[in-house]
């Protein structure tokens, strides 16, 4: 679902080459990985974190006076011929503006920058997150995510040294957890697996959870009938993008925006979203309220079609060069 990079966009900028900063969390910076991707420019990735608590706090004071100050960070060692600056998260935004100063390039931040001045060339944000009008940001439908067929295939190949193929569809269950404003219901939890169970003709059942997935959920897993079961407190171990390119139906926890947005622009499965935290968080309401409309999300037992329609993201890339070129068409 990526189209050619505009090779145009790039020699008008200059940009070739961008540096990624990392604040260690993977739902942040390859999101900012995707980014570069999807503009087709080189890039390396580097650590940055702040010396202290108070250093984060004296940040933003800086900022708002536009004061660059790299004696508030930490800064990985770097080859430095870049001129872009992409980050995501907020350890990182006034790394990015004192790194994008210091080497001349321009600024990109990834998710919206709360707290910190809105002045970077541009900032690509998801739709779901309220964002400012302004010039310079670019909506998405999702949060990043980029299809490296050579890196699937990797993945795809170590599930299957743990999950020989059989003869079978599979449907795979994607489970979340506890969330800023909200916690996962496991009674819920417990009723929409008992559900998927009940409607299964044949199918494969494969199931994983994550970090953070209440204890009581994957003690109830362990009693299941599960064809395929990962449970992240027992290991660290990643087979979304499995899931992804091998099942042919998906039912994905609604507290993750990250992992619906993995399931809604890859693969070819139909994408079921299951409600089931104690309240629903308006960012997340809105994320998966937009999906279902263009039927790349149903809502689990609210509807009888299955959604399969998927997020073409290669707009984001024409859009972001726009921006970068200071131009609003090439």
């Amino acid at each position: 679902h990526q189209r050619a990079v505009p090779v145009e966009a790039m020699s008008r900028t200059g940009i070739t080459r961008a540096l990624v900063l990392s604040d260690g969390r993977p739902g942040h910076f390859n999101q900012s990985i995707a980014l570069c991707r999807l503009l087709g420019v080189a890039f390396e990735v580097v650590e940055v974190s702040f010396r202290s608590g108070l250093a984060r706090a004296v940040s933003h004071l800086f900022d708002f006076f536009q004061l660059r100050s790299e004696s508030l960070l930490r800064v990985g060692e770097f080859e430095g011929d870049c001129q872009l600056v992409v980050s995501a998260g907020s350890r990182t935004y006034y790394a990015n503006k004192v790194l994008a100063a210091k080497l001349g390039a321009r600024s990109v931040a990834v998710l919206a920058p709360r707290g910190y001045r809105w002045d970077y060339d541009c900032l690509v944000i998801p739709d779901y997150d309220a964002v400012k009008p302004l010039p310079q940001v670019v909506t998405t439908p999702v949060n990043l995510s980029y299809l490296d067929e050579r890196l699937v295939a990797k993945r795809v190949a170590e599930f299957r040294e743990r999950h020989p193929a059989g003869d079978k569809p599979a449907w795979g269950v994607l489970i979340g957890g506890d969330s800023g404003g909200s916690k996962m219901d496991a009674g819920k939890m417990v009723a929409a697996l008992d559900r998927i169970e009940a409607m299964r003709t044949g199918e494969e059942l494969w199931v994983t959870t994550s970090r953070r997935t209440p204890a009581e959920v994957e003690t109830d897993l362990r009693g299941r009938p599960v064809d395929f079961l990962h449970l992240y407190s027992e290991e660290a171990y990643n087979p979304i993008p499995s899931f992804v390119q091998l099942c042919d139906r998906l039912f994905v926890t609604g507290d993750s925006t990250a992992m619906l947005s993995e399931c809604v622009t890859a693969g070819s499965a139909a994408v079921d979203v299951l409600l089931v935290a104690n309240k629903t968080e308006a960012k997340q309401h809105r994320f998966v309220r937009r999906l279902a409309r263009p039927g790349a999300v149903t809502v689990f037992c609210e509807g009888d079609g299955l959604a399969r329609a998927k997020v073409d993201l290669s707009e984001v890339a024409t859009e972001v060069w726009e921006r970068l070129a200071g131009e609003e068409h090439f």
